[in-house]
């Protein structure tokens, strides 16, 4: 037997512009909150080689805006939202990293379990809610009935109210993450983390066989070495033009020369030919 399809009747109730309205009014809010939620996705952990954190963000931020609302409310639960860790070593562990290119951040909001299971369980069922009023609005409510539209209006007016509640929620979560989004690009523009990229510590010490000044070291020697050795006033004259931020002097170093006894991580040789002065040549020891 065919299905029979109701058609609506042309006689609307009263009341059916004020439920579209309703509807209308939760649905935009709605988009505000999956609007907020995948800022904070994107923004809420990166990491990579640090020469190429643009083009991570980049990309994570193309994936993100194909999510749905319940893959976004999934990646804030298990990546946003966490309890506290057991212990201090495993609080530790993701940032012992020993690779100086490598920048890694992530911003979380900690909670107690029972209040985390909660959240979560309320977090699922406004999905669930965006849902209802997105794909089964009509199905459930007939909204060519008087009666039909009070009992839709009565569930808009609750409903409006959950995703009012959890849109203020998000944006108290999303205040305290955007002040320390702010630090951190503050901190990223100063001399102290393009100082940590290259291998000084915050307190003057220095990380020599992965600093910014044996790296040029090395790199000039790739260059201009002849039988394995390189002039030391070659490589400062090419290090001067292309890296001319690199100077002994910001690792605490009085010359190159000291550069190269202080860190350890070169042999150094004098050569006089005759009736020349003394020239300093040096090459990378061998692990």
């Amino acid at each position: 037997m065919d299905e029979v399809t109701t058609i609506p009747s042309d006689d609307v109730p009263d009341l059916q512009p004020i439920v579209q309205r309703k509807l209308g009014r939760c649905l935009l809010r709605l988009q505000q909150y999956k609007r907020l939620l995948k800022a904070m996705v994107e923004d809420g952990e990166l990491s990579g080689l640090a020469d190429r954190l643009h083009t991570i963000r980049e990309q994570k931020i193309a994936c993100v805006q194909k999510k749905t609302m319940g893959t976004l409310v999934g990646i804030l639960t298990e990546s946003f939202l966490t309890l506290p860790p057991r212990n201090e070593e495993e609080s530790q562990m993701e940032a012992d990293t020993g690779d100086q290119n490598w920048f890694s951040y992530r911003y979380q909001l900690e909670m107690p379990a029972e209040h985390y299971e909660a959240t979560k369980a309320a977090l699922k069922e406004l999905v669930d809610l965006r849902n209802e009023l997105v794909h089964h609005f009509l199905e459930r409510f007939d909204l060519w009935s008087e009666s039909g539209c009070q009992t839709a209006d009565g569930f808009l007016e609750e409903s409006y109210e959950t995703i009012n509640r959890h849109c203020l929620n998000l944006q108290s979560w999303a205040k305290p993450m955007n002040e320390a989004r702010a630090k951190m690009a503050s901190f990223i523009q100063s001399q102290t983390f393009q100082d940590v990229f290259d291998g000084i510590r915050v307190d003057g010490s220095v990380d020599w066989p992965g600093s910014g000044i044996c790296c040029c070291l090395r790199e000039a020697e790739s260059k201009f070495a002849i039988v394995g050795w390189t002039r030391l006033e070659t490589a400062i004259r090419w290090i001067g033009s292309t890296y001319p931020e690199q100077t002994p002097k910001r690792y605490g170093c009085s010359s190159w020369r000291h550069i190269l006894n202080e860190s350890r991580q070169f042999e150094i040789r004098k050569f006089q030919a005759d009736n020349e002065r003394i020239t300093v040549w040096y090459r990378s020891k061998v692990s």
